[in-house]
């Protein structure tokens, strides 16, 4: 017990200092800023270009310098801060690759934290500059799931070494295909921003057809080599092994069984022209990837697997504007769906509402216990009532039968293993993801200390503290950290 003591404090006083470390990094940029234009004001002059990483941030706050005195140039008023997020988004993925790159060479445990460190903070910020563009959601997707797997699988590989353990071949493979990712992802970022200039207008490159666009676009062509990430983060892609238990002993389908259902799935969305426009390979899972466009020529695009037919993901583009459903009918509209494409025996354990757009964490049941790592992720549109996407893998790499078996140790016991500082207000047990390919049987609680809210995950057999995550509010609904 005072070992777990030890490593809560431990893990609470780094979460402090990354907290810490991120508050300098953005002091230390304002203050950049702010001397770089006060140098702009003398030399009355824009910056003609940028040709490395090393001048970005000179670019940026040349830039902010540009249109802050005045001077006559193209850039409309709202894309100041579209343009300043960029370059600082570009800085940041160059920042991680440096500290990628160290991870993978460095050999001393205590070194590889406060890197681990370094990248989290990075990848924060780099996942709020994208956030602050003005671009839709689905147009930058993968690029935002890349950088917080990254900043998931960095805080993983953290707590393991605050508990003592070394990092595995496995993390350090993990590790490199993260790095080739990311140094793709800037190394798209640097030519993009060594062709700007002359009279481009930086609001061009924000079109539909914009090169920005295009770019964030393109990384989805690596989103089939997502490295295989083990983390015990919110439970969201715990305990996935290489091979796809749900459909591993399935028939195979063919192009036009997936076809059809395809046009099973979306029966009420309208769609025509439904077509196989590739094939693709994720990990374990192969699917054919389908398009179909509906009556007003809005694609919706889906990765159905070859083995078993089971619709893995999906994306409908169609513009989300109103919030006119409750968060109540959203789940309700979200489970008759996975109900209709086969999914069953599923409930709602996480909700994230932001805004026009809710989305929905289901997970498995057995036996009316709730599986965590049979996750399917599901987003429903406020304004039409319909499903506008769903990410499946999860499910789909873990899903089996499961025998709950019997706790060794009574709620009564799991609860006195809790802070007495948490006011509990729910529990229930579930199966949670543990390491590679392991799951734990354990009692959730849900309780509030102090205005604030948590879960706590307590081992159903042996009385040990395997999880803990806090609520935190944020402008798009409340997460879990």
């Amino acid at each position: 017990m005072e070992n777990n003591e030890n490593n809560f404090y431990q893990n609470q006083e780094r979460e402090r200092e990354l907290q810490a470390e991120k508050n300098r990094l953005i002091r230390q940029k304002r203050r950049e800023e702010r001397k770089k234009l006060k140098e702009k004001r003398v030399k009355d002059g824009l910056i003609a270009g940028v040709i490395t990483l090393s001048v970005i941030t000179l670019m940026l706050s040349g830039f902010l310098t540009y249109a802050m005195l005045g001077k006559k140039n193209n850039i409309e008023s709202g894309n100041v801060s579209d343009e300043r997020s960029f370059y600082e988004l570009v800085s940041y993925v160059d920042g991680m690759d440096v500290n990628l790159s160290k991870l993978v060479v460095s050999k001393d445990d205590e070194k590889r934290q406060k890197i681990l460190g370094d990248v989290r903070v990075q990848s924060s910020l780099a996942t709020e500059s994208l956030s602050n563009l003005s671009i839709k959601d689905e147009d930058k997707f993968y690029t935002v799931k890349f950088i917080n797997q990254v900043n998931d699988f960095s805080k993983y590989l953290a707590e393991k070494l605050i508990d003592g353990e070394s990092l595995s071949s496995s993390d350090i493979n993990t590790l490199k295909s993260i790095r080739d990712i990311n140094k793709t992802l800037k190394e798209n970022l640097i030519e993009l921003v060594n062709s700007m200039g002359g009279d481009k207008e930086f609001s061009s490159l924000l079109k539909d057809d914009g090169e920005i666009i295009t770019m964030f676009k393109d990384l989805e062509t690596l989103s089939t080599e997502y490295p295989h990430m083990i983390y015990d983060g919110a439970f969201s892609e715990g305990a996935q092994n290489k091979t796809a238990k749900a459909i591993e002993n399935l028939q195979e389908i063919t192009k036009t069984q997936a076809e059809e259902t395809f046009i099973k799935c979306f029966s009420d969305y309208r769609i025509k022209d439904v077509s196989v426009v590739g094939e693709g390979l994720g990990r374990a899972i192969e699917t054919f990837n389908l398009e179909g466009v509906d009556d007003s020529g809005v694609m919706l695009s889906a990765q159905i697997t070859k083995k078993g037919g089971k619709l893995v993901e999906f994306n409908y583009f169609k513009e989300c504007s109103k919030d006119d459903l409750d968060l109540k009918t959203s789940q309700e509209v979200a489970l008759n769906f996975l109900e209709k494409i086969g999914y069953k025996n599923m409930k709602a354990v996480w909700t994230a509402n932001s805004g026009n757009t809710v989305t929905i964490n289901f997970a498995s049941t057995f036996s009316g216990v709730i599986c965590y790592s049979d996750l399917i992720k599901v987003n429903v549109c406020r304004e039409r009532g319909i499903v506008s996407g769903i990410e499946a893998s999860s499910y789909i790499y873990n899903n089996i039968e499961r025998a709950v078996k019997t706790p060794q140790i009574s709620l009564k016991t799991a609860k006195d293993k809790v802070a007495s500082e948490i006011e509990i207000e729910s529990s229930r047990l579930a199966i949670i993801p543990k390491g590679i390919g392991s799951e734990v049987l354990a009692y959730e609680f849900y309780g509030k200390s102090e205005g604030e809210y948590y879960y706590i995950y307590i081992d159903a057999m042996t009385g040990k503290e395997q999880d803990v995550f806090k609520v935190i509010s944020g402008s798009e609904g409340e997460l879990l950290a």
